[in-house]
Parts: C-alpha cells; structure tokens; sequence
C-alpha cells in the first residue's frame, strides 16, 4: 500500500488539471468569480506537486511516469492558456488584440517549454519564464486595458527572445533561501486573502507582487549580464 503513496505527486498535478477544466467551464458559463478561484487553485496544486514529488522522490521510485510531461500540460493549459482566457473574456486586453495574445501566449509558453533542458546545465535560462498567469495582478488591480496588453506583449517577446535569466524562483515549485525565492514566499502570504477577496483585497498586494516580478523579468537579466549574479544549476530534482 505503501508504494501508492509515491503516486500522490501525479495524482496531485491531475487534480490541478482539473481546476483548470472547472475553470474553463466556468469561463464558458460566465461565471468569471469562480473561474479565477479555480485558477488560483490550479497556482496552489503547482507550487505543491513538484516539492511533494522530489520529497517522496517520484523520479527513481517510478520513472515510467513523466511528472515532467504531467506538470508541462497543466501549466500549458492550467497557467497560460485557460488565465489568458478568462482575461480575453473580460475584456482585460485592449478591445481587438485579447485573442491575438492568447494565441502569441500559449505558443510562447510551448516553445519555451520545449527548450526547457536545453540550457540548463548552463546555469541559466534563455528567455524568460512564461509567467502568463501574472497578468492576474492586472486583472485584481483594474487598471486601464493598455497596461495588462503591453505587459503581456512584452512578456510574449520576452519569453521567445535570447535574453538570459537567471535560474531562480519564478519557477514556483523550487524554493530557495533569501531573494531567489521571494516571489514563492510573497505568493504564500498572499495566497488566503487573494483567493477570498480577489479584486477587494487590499491593493497593495498586488503592487508588491508587481515589483517583485518586474524586478526579475527586467533587472535580474542585466545584473546576470555584469556579472552581480553567477550562473548556477543548483536545483534538486
């Protein structure tokens, strides 16, 4: 019975696969409270099947079943597609370009997916994280609709472009001591008032999470570049 237990990872990230598929029910049926709730459920499942996976070591104990493959097609569709959805349907983007970017968005978090283990062993990434479900602070914050449309236009080209970053916390599952992991511990303490009041928490969180993922999607590159940050692969799998 024991052994089953190493199953609870997949097992997990399927449940969060699920929220995704509530979401886009509820996103077709206009309930758009309930679609951002089961996203922000879909965010809880990622940022708990990849620790839970290295800890009951899922890899070596059943390496016939890709927990790698399982958590790319959730985030694909649970993290950028099914968000990018509900933001179109809102009428978050500037009117006429929503379903141009959720197109640019899911294709670009293909591509970056697909390239994954290509640089690795490098001690960086090329091309930013495909954080698409960021733009979830737009959404709470309510501001005019060209801000949340260049910052997803500017995250498509980041994420496709040579641009290296630093490996660190914007993969939300590997946690870190100190800065590289401030957006997991900054995501954490938000987590229960984000999913109870939405867009009536206090805005302040949402500005806090915005400076925090600009600083690495636009100054992390260039202190990688001068050499103020080293490149290293120091995650545990």
């Amino acid at each position: 019975m024991k052994k089953y237990l190493y199953y609870a990872p997949h097992i997990l990230t399927l449940i969060g696969l699920g929220f995704a598929a509530s979401a886009m029910m509820s996103i077709l049926s206009g309930n758009y409270v309930a679609a951002a709730r089961f996203s922000l459920l879909v965010l809880l499942v990622d940022r708990l099947d990849g620790t839970m996976a290295r800890k009951f070591k899922v890899k070596e104990k059943f390496p016939g079943t890709s927990g790698e493959v399982l958590d790319i097609i959730t985030d694909l569709v649970g993290l950028t597609f099914v968000p990018m959805m509900l933001f179109w349907k809102t009428g978050l983007f500037v009117e006429g370009f929503g379903s141009y970017l959720v197109a640019f968005a899911a294709a670009a978090a293909s591509w970056k997916y697909s390239r994954k283990e290509a640089f690795l062993h490098k001690g960086y990434s090329v091309g930013a994280p495909p954080i698409f479900f960021s733009v979830f602070i737009f959404y709470f914050l309510k501001l005019p609709p060209i801000c949340p449309t260049l910052y997803t236009a500017t995250l498509i080209l980041l994420t496709i472009s040579p641009v290296r970053y630093p490996i660190n916390c914007l993969v939300t599952t590997h946690w870190k001591p100190g800065y590289k992991s401030i957006i997991n511990y900054l995501t954490t303490l938000f987590f229960i008032p984000v999913f109870v009041m939405l867009d009536q928490a206090p805005p302040v969180i949402y500005w806090i999470m915005l400076i925090a993922i600009s600083v690495q999607l636009f100054v992390n590159p260039l202190l990688l570049g001068v050499g103020v940050l080293k490149p290293v692969f120091d995650r545990k799998y």
